[in-house]
């Protein structure tokens, strides 16, 4: 575990660059589209979170889907 180092706040070194990152990309799109800081960070907070949400549901229906197909197969209704 020599190759994962923690910064003074006790986060992993890619989680502080992660943030870094997304304060760089905030502060990029505030300055380019004239919103204050705090309004993009919760546009972007809400728009993130929705995509979450949708991604849970499709992940679900991928393994309902999967399941039935393997069911399926298993049972000799559908060859591969």
């Amino acid at each position: 575990m020599s190759h994962l180092h923690l910064d003074p706040h006790g986060s992993p070194a890619w989680l502080s660059a992660g943030v870094a990152g997304l304060r760089l990309g905030l502060r990029w799109a505030s300055h380019h589209t004239g919103l204050p800081l705090i309004l993009v960070a919760a546009i972007a907070l809400v728009l993130s979170w929705r995509l979450f949400k949708r991604s849970v549901g499709f992940a679900v229906e991928v393994a309902f889907a999967l399941g039935l197909l393997a069911a399926a197969t298993r049972l000799g209704w559908v060859t591969w």
